[in-house]
C-alpha cells in the first residue's frame, strides 16, 4: 500500500511567515530593536511569553534576504516554533522533537480507515504518552497516545490524501501526509481554521477551577497540546463532553450551533449554544448561550449568557450575563451583569451590575445596584444598596457608605422639637448617607428617635459648604414603645469651617410630622410657621443648629 509520509512544522496561514524580507547586518543590537524594525517595515506584530523570549538579548546577525520564518530561526534558534493569526506571529518555545514509527493503515468499509502508530521522542527514542493526534484534513477525529506511545485514529469521509497532525506541549508540531488508496470525493478545501491568541495563561479553561471540574484530564491535555488552534463547524451535538459528534477533537471546534444534552466542551461558539446542564467553551463565545446550570467561557464573551445558576467568563464581556445565582467575569467592557445573588468582576468601567445581594468590582465600575452590598475601587456612576464600599464613589445611595476618598462626618445638633441628635454622615464627594440617633429633652410623649436619610453637597468651598438633607425619623417613648408618629424633614445646611475638622452649622428645615396624640376628627393637615402640633398632622418650618467633626 503506497504511503507518503512528510514531517514538517505546522504553521497556519503563513502569510507573514512565508513573506520574503531583506534585513541589514546587526552588531550587538537588542532583539527588541530588530522586532521594532520588522514591525515598522513589514507591519508584523509578535506575541510571546516574556519569560521565554528575552527582548534585551544582544543580537549579532549577518545581512539576510529570504523568508520571514527563516530569519526568525536565525534570531531565536531552532528551539522555537512559529504560528500566526491575522495580526500576530505567535512565538512559542518547543525545544523537543517527536517522531512516528510503524504507521499502519487499515481500509474499512463505507469510506473509512483506521490509522495506528507509535510516537517517540527523537533524542531519547522513548515512547511519548499524552500526545494529541488528530485528523488535520477534516478535523473529525482525535486521540491521545498511550503510555507506550501507541495511538489509533478512526477516519471517515476520506480523500486521496489525509494529513495527521501531532502536538504536545514543549514539542514541535509535526504532520504526516498520507497517500491513501481510496478514490472518493475530496473534502471541502475551503474549511476555515483559526488560531486563538492567549495572552495570559492563568485565564484559561485548563487553569480554572470550573474548567477542571467540568472537563477530563485528557481533554485538558489535548487543549495544552494543540494550543489555540481551532476549526469552524456548522454544528455539533453532544451528550457529555466525551460523547460528541466531534469526538475528542470537540475542544478545538467552534460551532455555529451547539446542542449539549447534558453538557459539552467546545472551542467556542459563533452563533447559538444550548445545554441541559452546562456549556464549556475553551475560547470565545459570540452570540447566545443558554444552560440549565452554568456556562463557562475561557475566552471573550460577545453577546448574551443565560444560566440557571452561574455564568463564568475568564476574560472580557461585551454584552449581558443573566444568572439565577451569580455571574463572574474578568473585564466587563460594556454591558450588564444581572444575578439573583452576586456579580463579580475585576473591572467593569462602563457597565452595570444588578444583584439581589452583592456586587463587586475589584477596580472600576460604571453603576451598581444591590439589595445588600456594593463594593468597588472606583465608581463612575451611582451605587445603590444598603451598604456601599469604595475608594472613590461620588453618588452612593445607601443606609451606610464607606468611601475612602469621600465624606466621613460626625455631627451633633438640636432642632426646634428639642431633639438632640448625634448623626454619622458617610458617602462620596457629592452624595452621602445620614444615620443617627438622639433623645428628646422635653417631650411628654416621646423620648428616643433614630434617623436615616440622604444628603448631598450643593456647594463645597474651603471655608464654606452648603448641603441639603432629606431625613426620616422613627420615635419611641421612655419605655421604648414604638410611636407611629414619624417625621420627615428637608434641611438646607450652610456650614462655616472653623478649622480643618470642625464646622458650625445652622440649618432651616421643612418638616412633615404626624400627631403624637391624635384627636378624634382631626385628620386635616395643619400648616405652621414654626414647630409641630402634637395633636395634628403638621407641615411646619423649623431648624437645627450644631457642630460637625470631619475625619
Amino acid at each position: 500500500m503506497p504511503i507518503l509520509c512528510m514531517f514538517f512544522l505546522s504553521v497556519q496561514g503563513q502569510h507573514n511567515l512565508s513573506r520574503r524580507i531583506e534585513m541589514p547586518k546587526f552588531e550587538n543590537v537588542k532583539l527588541r530593536v530588530i522586532f521594532d524594525q520588522l514591525k515598522k517595515e513589514e507591519s508584523v506584530l509578535f506575541s510571546f511569553n516574556s519569560n521565554l523570549v528575552d527582548l534585551d538579548k544582544p543580537i549579532h546577525a549577518a545581512p539576510f534576504r529570504g523568508l520571514m520564518i527563516d530569519y526568525l530561526e536565525v534570531l531565536l534558534g531552532e528551539k522555537y516554533t512559529f504560528k500566526e493569526t491575522n495580526s500576530h506571529i505567535i512565538i512559542t518555545y518547543a525545544p523537543q522533537r517527536l517522531n512516528v514509527h510503524t504507521i499502519d493503515i487499515d481500509t474499512l468499509k463505507n469510506n473509512r480507515a483506521k490509522i495506528t502508530g507509535y510516537v517517540m521522542d527523537v533524542q531519547t527514542n522513548k515512547p511519548l504518552d499524552l500526545v494529541t493526534v488528530y485528523d488535520r484534513t477534516t478535523f473529525q477525529a482525535a486521540s491521545l497516545t498511550r503510555k507506550n506511545g501507541y495511538f489509533e485514529l478512526d477516519l471517515k469521509n476520506l480523500g486521496n490524501t489525509v494529513t495527521v497532525a501531532l502536538s504536545k506541549e514543549n514539542y514541535r508540531d509535526t504532520m504526516l501526509v498520507l497517500l491513501l488508496p481510496i478514490d472518493v470525493t475530496n473534502p471541502d478545501p475551503n474549511r476555515k481554521v483559526g488560531y486563538h491568541q492567549t495572552l495570559d495563561s492563568t485565564k484559561t479553561i485548563a487553569n480554572s477551577a470550573f474548567g477542571r471540574f467540568f472537563t477530563s484530564s485528557k481533554q485538558r491535555i489535548q487543549s495544552l497540546n494543540v494550543g489555540g488552534f481551532f476549526v469552524y463547524s456548522p454544528f455539533q451535538i453532544s451528550m457529555t463532553p466525551g460523547l460528541s459528534t466531534h469526538g475528542l477533537f470537540n475542544s478545538q471546534v467552534v460551532n455555529k450551533f451547539s446542542l449539549n444534552i447534558i453538557g459539552g466542551y467546545t472551542a467556542g461558539v459563533s452563533g447559538t449554544e444550548w445545554a441541559g446542564v452546562f456549556n464549556v467553551n475553551q475560547f470565545d463565545m459570540r452570540g447566545g448561550q443558554v444552560a440549565g446550570v452554568t456556562n463557562v467561557v475561557g475566552g471573550d464573551v460577545r453577546g448574551l449568557q443565560m444560566a440557571g445558576v452561574a455564568n463564568v467568563g475568564l476574560n472580557t464581556l461585551k454584552g449581558v450575563q443573566l444568572a439565577g445565582v451569580w455571574n463572574t467575569i474578568d473585564t466587563l467592557i460594556v454591558g450588564a451583569q444581572i444575578a439573583g445573588v452576586a456579580n463579580l468582576a475585576t473591572d467593569a468601567t462602563r457597565s452595570l451590575q444588578i444583584a439581589g445581594a452583592m456586587n463587586k468590582s475589584t477596580n472600576e465600575v460604571g453603576n451598581q445596584v444591590a439589595g445588600g452590598i456594593n463594593m468597588a475601587k472606583k465608581v463612575r456612576g451611582i451605587q445603590l444598596g444598603v451598604v456601599n464600599i469604595a475608594d472613590s464613589s461620588d453618588y452612593p445611595i445607601g443606609v451606610f457608605n464607606w468611601i475612602k476618598n469621600g465624606t466621613r462626618q460626625f455631627s451633633i445638633g438640636l432642632d426646634e422639637s428639642q431633639f438632640a441628635a448625634l448623626n454619622f454622615k458617610t458617602g462620596g464627594r457629592v452624595l452621602y448617607a445620614v444615620l443617627g440617633a438622639g433623645t428628646y429633652i422635653d417631650d411628654k410623649d416621646l423620648r428616643y428617635g433614630f434617623e436615616t436619610g440622604l444628603g448631598g453637597f450643593l456647594v463645597k468651598k474651603k471655608r464654606f459648604s452648603l448641603s441639603a438633607e432629606l431625613t426620616h425619623r422613627i420615635q419611641f417613648d421612655k419605655d421604648w414603645k414604638y410611636n407611629e408618629a414619624n417625621r420627615s424633614s428637608l434641611r438646607i445646611i450652610p456650614a462655616i469651617r472653623l478649622n480643618k475638622s470642625l464646622q458650625l452649622y445652622a440649618a432651616p428645615s421643612l418638616t412633615y410630622a404626624e400627631a403624637t396624640r391624635k384627636e378624634a376628627g382631626a385628620n386635616a393637615v395643619l400648616w405652621k410657621f414654626w414647630g409641630a402640633d402634637a395633636s395634628r398632622k403638621t407641615i411646619h418650618g423649623g431648624g437645627m443648629v450644631g457642630l460637625s467633626y470631619t475625619f
